[in-house]
């Protein structure tokens, strides 16, 4: 499973769940994440800073809470 965090420039809340990404990612064998900048999507509509995607559908903007996100990662990989 994929995380894309899209964080922006001098973004305290964007390092914060950065930081909360790692954190689940490191304890997860099967879950990986990428930073990009909020600029490479900014075309698709996407202007709020962080943005947090499962695969490529949009989880959060924001802050988030871990245990939601693991059982929303959960459920995504027992319906394949």
């Amino acid at each position: 499973m994929t995380l894309t965090l899209f964080v922006s420039d001098n973004c305290t809340s964007c390092k914060r769940v950065e930081k909360k990404i790692k954190n689940i990612a490191s304890q997860n064998p099967n879950i990986s994440y990428q930073i990009d900048h909020i600029n490479t999507v900014k075309q698709k509509g996407i202007f709020i800073a962080p943005a947090l995607f499962i695969q490529d559908e949009l989880y959060a903007y924001g802050d988030f809470d871990a245990s939601k996100l693991l059982k929303r990662i959960s459920e995504i990989e027992n319906s394949r």
